[in-house]
C-alpha cells in the first residue's frame, strides 16, 4: 500500500509537516461519524458520544506516548498547557527560577513570563551553547531552579536533545521537569513512562496530522496531588455532572488541568489521525523519515547542513542554509511547488510518509 494515498490529495510537494502535517483523506468522513452525527442526531446522549471521543483521543495518545490515558488532559494548545502547570504550582521562594533555552519555542516562553508572574524569573541558556550536552544543563542547574522546560526538537535547527537525561539531572536535583514534544510526537518514538519527567507538552498539529486545536498535557501521576489548578471548571471537577454548585473536589487524574465545556471537534479528528499514526508505528515512519533526509544530506555539502548529521541527534526536519545561493534556492524550489519554509537559520524541509521517493528527487534536483 502507497501510504502516501491515505493523504488528501495536494498540489506539489508538501514537507512543511513540522508546522502543520496533511489530514488523511478519511478525516472528514471520521468527523461526520463522531461529531456531526450524533449532534445531528439531537438527543440527550450527545455529551456521552462527544466525551468517548474525547476518550478516544486519550486512549491514543496513551498507545502513542506509552503511558496510561488518564495522565494526559485535553488542551486547546501547549501555551494553554504551560500555564495552567505554572498556575498549578507552588514553588519554594528559594527555588522560584524556571531555566530555558533560548532556542526554545517562544510561545511556550511567552507563557512562563505570564504565567509566572512575580513569583517567579526565568533563566536562560545562550542560543550559543549546546543544548544537547547534559553539562551546559547541569551547569545551569543552580540552587535557585525550581522548574526546568527542555524542548525534545527544537524547532529552529532540528536538534534532538536528551530529555530522558535531563529530567533525571533534575529528579536528583529536586527540580521539576517540564518537556515540549511538538516537534517529536508521531516522529520520534518516545515513552513517557521511561523519560519519567514531572510534566509533558505536546500537540497533534504537526506530524500527526490532527490539526490545529488539539493539543495535550502529561502529569506525572506521582506529582498530581501536589497540583492545584486555579483556572478549573466543571470538567476539572471528580465527578463534572454533580452539579452540587458548593462542593467543587479536583478530578484525581490529569484532567484536574481540563477547565469548563470543552471543546470536542479537534480531539474528534485528531484521534482519528493518532489511531492511523499508531496502527503504523512510529519507527516505520521514522524509518521513511530518515531514508528521505539522509538522500537530500548525501546530496548536499557539510557546510549547508544545519541541522545534525547523526539522525539519533536529529528530529524529522532539515534545516538548510545554501549561502549566497539561498534565494536562488528558494526561487527554483517555488518553481517545482516544493511546499518548505524559512526561519532564521535556513530552509526547513519535513519529508514524511504522505512523500514519494519521486517527490525527493525532485527536491534533490532544486540545489
Amino acid at each position: 500500500m502507497n501510504l502516501s494515498d491515505q493523504f488528501v490529495p495536494h498540489q506539489g510537494i508538501y514537507l512543511l509537516n513540522h508546522s502543520v502535517g496533511l489530514p488523511l483523506r478519511s478525516a472528514q468522513q471520521a468527523a461526520v461519524k463522531d461529531f456531526w452525527q450524533p449532534w445531528q442526531g439531537a438527543d440527550g446522549q450527545i455529551w456521552d458520544h462527544w466525551l468517548q471521543a474525547i476518550t478516544e483521543f486519550r486512549l491514543q495518545l496513551g498507545i502513542l506516548l506509552d503511558s496510561d490515558a488518564s495522565n494526559f488532559c485535553p488542551q486547546t494548545s501547549l501555551s494553554s498547557g504551560v500555564a495552567k502547570i505554572i498556575d498549578s504550582l507552588s514553588l519554594d521562594t528559594n527555588k522560584n527560577c524556571i531555566l530555558l533555552s533560548e532556542e526554545d519555542f517562544p510561545s511556550i516562553a511567552f507563557a512562563l513570563q505570564r504565567a509566572a508572574g512575580g513569583d517567579f524569573r526565568l533563566k536562560f541558556i545562550g542560543a550559543d551553547q549546546d543544548s544537547s550536552d547534559l553539562r551546559v544543563w547541569q551547569q545551569h542547574m543552580t540552587e535557585d531552579v525550581g522548574l526546568v522546560l527542555v524542548t525534545h526538537v527544537q524547532s529552529n535547527n532540528g536538534r534532538q536533545l536528551p530529555v530522558a537525561e535531563v529530567a533525571k539531572l533534575c529528579r536528583n536535583k529536586g527540580i521539576l521537569s517540564l518537556v515540549d514534544i511538538a516537534q517529536s510526537a508521531g516522529i520520534l518514538s518516545i515513552s513517557l513512562d521511561d523519560w519519567q519527567a514531572d510534566f509533558v507538552v505536546g500537540s497533534c498539529v504537526k506530524w500527526v496530522g490532527g490539526g490545529p486545536g488539539a493539543a495535550f498535557m502529561w502529569a506525572n501521576p506521582y506529582i498530581i496531588e501536589r497540583c492545584q489548578p486555579r483556572n478549573v471548571g466543571w470538567f476539572s471537577h471528580q465527578n463534572p455532572f454533580e452539579f452540587d454548585i458548593h462542593h467543587f473536589r479536583y478530578a484525581e487524574d490529569a484532567l484536574r488541568f481540563w477547565g469548563g465545556t470543552p471543546s470536542v471537534y479537534p480531539f474528534v479528528v485528531a484521534a482519528h489521525s493518532l489511531s492511523f499514526i499508531n496502527s503504523i508505528g512510529v519507527d516505520m515512519i521514522r524509518a521513511q523519515n530518515l531514508q528521505h533526509a539522509d538522500a537530500v544530506i548525501a546530496n548536499i555539502s557539510d557546510q549547508c547542513l544545519i541541522s545534525p548529521r547523526a539522525a539519533a541527534l536529529r528530529g524529522g526536519t532539515l534545516i538548510l542554509d545554501f549561502g549566497p545561493d539561498q534565494s536562488e534556492i528558494a526561487q527554483r524550489l517555488q518553481e517545482s511547488q516544493v511546499h518548505f519554509d524559512s526561519r532564521a537559520k535556513g530552509i526547513r524541509i519535513s519529508p514524511h510518509i504522505c512523500n514519494t521517493t519521486d517527490q525527493i528527487e525532485v527536491l534533490i534536483s532544486c540545489f
